[in-house]
């Protein structure tokens, strides 16, 4: 494609689609009139793969005492699942047809209250005529099948190819119960589940409740399991498979961790059932609650669509939990981190539930919060809210800072909005909010209330309204101006210390607060502010660290006393409220010479993530955010700031190599020292977790010459580093390093690596290393099978080939395929799920840092954007931002 037609933004293709695309909108249009006839006062539910919330309100208002009983046979097709449930419940209208969700299956038979009727089924959800119903106690049994999943949700299969075995896990969050199960599948309608699974002889079948099998003559086993407790349709589950298990327990609670054979040798299994057991006995002492189910079960499940499911006793972990060699400190903190989330879910979001997703963001940002507050107890990781600052809350900032922020408590209208507000606003910013909560009201306060509002709604559903009022009764406090500010308006607030001094005293402090123009809220912030001084042998030391509330765009703070003027103001010391600190030129020029003479880790932190704010906003160059970040690198001892060091780092080097050619000349000055600190550390630091740090911090940025024969030599044992380990993950870095470069050799290599390592790891990182190579013929084979999503087999090595199909390097070749990348997102948002639809838009759509780009996705958005659907239209809107920020970074080069 030439520059001259991408200039013009090949509008008359973009004008062409758009035309279709109206054609199509306006048929869906006049459907959808038609499918939203009203009946007896009730709006007809749109014909859709999801389920609105007024539907999901006139269900509730109508169904009581709900129960499901279901048989699931997994044995007898390898293509497809077969059921049976029965729903029973209390009808109490009859009015109106009521609709069972069940997407993408078969039904066989329906018979309502033991009489067969002839329902209608639109792929979505099946409808049950009114007059085929009757106020009070109701029966449906419905008899179906349905396809196994690919993309790890609703019932998923994979198959090993290592050993060929096969396994079965669910993921049904938020509404892929109906790919399970006929259901209402929406979390105010709990209910028990009674299940029966016809499974193969010798699989274990694990859900929500305990079971046992019965071996029949056929080669086949029914499980039967325990009536369980009132739990929401997306915490139920269906787990699988000749997996691995081992047994252990937590005081009366059976423990059991699964996975699959073929990893077993390789995971963590005594750390994970002690960190289970720690996190059991804490969360019991801190809600005053034991756990309160049955048992709990832990599955690694391969594919995995997220981190970690909640599933109420039988929860899921993805496989990159696991490593094949011994973790380090990064990946022991993600591991525990995850255990420790999932598991106050038991109490938080399985034993009390929200109503609507609209409350799913006090779900995740409650159970973030505690898997922090766990850690600093129970586990290594004492240092873990430093952690959460310089990963969890700058996530949140980055979210918070695109157009398509939002509150964190908002209104979602359908659960085909759900990944507008899955983000880190529901999780980090929300924990980092309930963070000041907790320092607002006190500690001991805000736990008192948590117990309290778990004790009186378990079981049961709840709304904000109910978890702020037994904070405000605990504390004695009045919280509705603080729900309002914190909770209902989006954005966050920048803090800056403002100092008077008369010579060498002090006169006057006085704390900035503002907000950006398009959210002008200010808040109430209460904060530590610290002062520093330089003392005698050069460091600098927080001498008066002061309380103070925050409100307005200017407060006072009260020092008493006469005291020097400090050299700097932490206006935000420990962290304890969400916002960014703003730097004046004088702080400054004092970090740029004294950030290592910080004593305390967190306050270097803070300050240098200030100093790398102001880098992305175009105040600094990035090569000289990048040398002083080498000069602190160079004395800096505490591994939290050496990590964030080395992760800004590699993040300064992405964003100049799509900046290139305006960074050429910094980059060859730079990458060279960038690439010998790193390995020179790397071989001669003590302990191992630094080892791998230093190591990971090379494979992120190597792209020199030299940087690439140093890959190639590692790769080929021709050379190595004293404690390093090239294990089979370190070796596909590097083949993927080589790969992208366009190595000689490199494919060779890559295929020789492929049979050397034919696990399901190893294949996804050669779809990976096969996307990486820099060949234009490559790039389009591979844009076209991820635009005819049945392609590639399974979302999980779709992932794998977008992740490195346009690295930074890559950026010329990213150009000339984006209108075709941009052209294909009406047609996939209709057909594909929204987990491929983000990944989609997030992989591909990275910056380019170029007006021809920008121009692109502005005329996308202008043609096609409401063709879009929710969830590629957020995704586009915000690359469209971030690549605006990056072109406007290469005239500060």
């Amino acid at each position: 494609m030439s520059a001259n037609l991408i200039q013009h933004f090949r509008l008359g293709t973009l004008l062409a689609a758009v035309f279709a695309l109206t054609l199509i909108a306006a048929c869906q249009r006049q459907d959808s009139a038609t499918s939203g006839a009203r009946r007896d006062g009730i709006a007809a539910r749109a014909d859709a793969n999801a389920l609105d919330r007024s539907t999901a309100d006139e269900r509730q208002a109508r169904i009581e005492n709900l129960d499901y009983d279901l048989y699931v046979d997994i044995a007898s097709n390898s293509d497809e699942f077969s059921g049976e449930v029965t729903l029973r419940f209390d009808l109490a209208d009859a009015t109106s047809d009521l609709t069972v969700d069940f997407a993408g299956g078969v039904v066989n038979s329906i018979r309502v209250n033991d009489a067969a009727i002839d329902a209608k089924y639109n792929g979505n959800f099946i409808t049950i005529s009114a007059d085929d119903l009757e106020a009070g106690p109701t029966e449906i049994r419905i008899a179906y099948r349905h396809p196994f999943s690919r993309d790890g949700n609703g019932l998923h299969r994979f198959v090993d190819p290592e050993d060929g075995l096969t396994y079965l896990y669910t993921y049904l969050w938020p509404y892929y119960a109906n790919r399970l199960l006929p259901s209402f599948d929406q979390p105010n309608l709990k209910a028990h589940f009674s299940l029966r699974v016809r499974a193969p002889e010798g699989w274990t079948v694990i859900s929500a409740a305990p079971g046992s099998p019965a071996v029949a003559a056929d080669g086949t086993a029914l499980w039967t399991f325990e009536r369980t407790p009132r739990i929401a349709t997306y915490m139920f589950s269906l787990h699988a498979g000749p997996y691995q298990v081992w047994r252990s327990e937590a005081g009366n609670v059976p423990l059991r961790l699964l996975a699959r054979r073929s990893i077993a040798e390789f995971v963590a299994v005594e750390e994970w059932f002690e960190i289970t057991r720690r996190g059991m006995e804490f969360y019991g002492r801190y809600f005053e609650i034991p756990y309160p189910f049955a048992k709990y079960d832990q599955l690694i499940a391969p594919e995995s669509t997220i981190g970690g499911m909640e599933n109420v006793a039988a929860v899921t972990f993805g496989e990159q939990f696991v490593q094949r060699q011994a973790s380090d400190r990064t990946q022991r903190e993600s591991r525990a981190n995850v255990i420790l989330h999932e598991l106050a879910h038991m109490w938080f979001g399985d034993l009390v539930t929200h109503d609507w997703w609209n409350g799913m963001w006090l779900n995740e940002s409650f159970a973030t919060q505690m898997a922090v507050l766990s850690q600093l107890e129970v586990t290594e990781f004492t240092d873990k809210w430093h952690g959460f600052f310089t990963h969890g809350k700058q996530s949140a900032y980055a979210r918070d800072s695109r157009v398509t922020t939002h509150p964190i408590e908002m209104p979602v209208d359908s659960t085909d909005q759900f990944h507008t507000v899955w983000d880190a606003i529901t999780y980090q910013k929300g924990a980092s909010v309930l963070k000041q909560l907790r320092y607002y009201v006190g500690a001991d306060n805000y736990r008192r209330g948590v117990s309290a509002y778990l004790k009186e709604n378990a079981w049961g559903n709840t709304e904000l309204s109910d978890f702020i009022g037994h904070q405000e009764k605990s504390a004695d406090l009045g919280l509705a101006d603080w729900t309002a500010e914190w909770l209902l308006q989006p954005g966050f607030n920048t803090l800056r210390a403002e100092t008077e001094c008369d010579g060498e005293r002090l006169r006057s402090i006085s704390i900035l607060q503002s907000a950006p123009a398009e959210h002008p809220i200010l808040r109430t912030h209460r904060v530590e502010v610290a002062l520093y001084d330089l003392q005698p042998g050069g460091a600098l030391v927080a001498t008066d660290v002061l309380p103070v509330q925050i409100a307005g765009a200017r407060t006072a703070v009260a020092v008493h006393g006469e005291r020097p003027c400090p050299v700097i103001v932490n206006p935000n010391f420990d962290d304890w409220t969400y916002a960014r600190i703003e730097l004046s030129g004088g702080d400054v020029r004092v970090l740029a010479e004294r950030l290592g003479d910080i004593t305390d880790p967190l306050s270097r932190s803070i300050f240098l993530a200030a100093l790398f704010d102001r880098t992305k906003h175009g105040d600094m160059p990035l090569a000289d955010y990048a040398d002083q970040a080498l000069r602190l690198a160079e004395h800096e001892q505490n591994i939290r700031v050496l990590e964030q060091i080395t992760a800004s780092i590699v993040e300064t080097v992405d964003l100049m190599q799509r900046l290139r050619p305006e960074t050429d000349a910094a980059l060859a000055r730079l990458l060279g020292d960038i690439e010998s600190l790193a390995l020179q550390r790397a071989e001669f630091a003590e302990a191992r977790d630094l080892k791998y740090m230093w190591l990971n911090m090379f494979l992120g940025v190597v792209s020199s010459p030299a940087g690439l024969g140093t890959a190639r030599a590692l790769l080929d044992g021709q050379a190595d580093i004293a404690g390093v380990d090239v294990s089979p993950e370190i070796r596909w870095k590097l083949l993927i390093i080589l790969s992208r470069d366009g190595a000689p050799e490199s494919a060779e290599l890559v295929e020789a690596e492929r049979t050397r390592d034919p696990s399901d790891f190893g294949t996804k990182r050669w779809l990976s290393a096969q996307a990486a190579i820099p060949d234009p013929a490559v790039k389009a084979e591979w844009v076209a099978e991820l635009q005819n999503p049945d392609s590639v087999t399974g979302l999980s090595r779709q992932r794998a080939v977008m992740a490195e199909l346009f690295p930074a390097s890559q950026t010329g070749l990213q150009l000339l395929f984006l209108e075709d990348i941009l052209a294909a997102m009406p047609g996939l948002g209709r057909h594909a799920d929204s987990y491929f639809l983000s990944s989609y838009a997030q992989a591909l759509l990275t910056p380019m840092c170029r007006r021809e780009s920008v121009a692109l996705m502005r005329a996308a958005l202008d043609v096609y954007g409401d063709q879009l659907d929710a969830t590629t239209l957020r995704f586009l809107r915000e690359a469209h931002q971030a690549d605006t920020e990056c072109l406007a970074l290469r005239a500060l080069q």
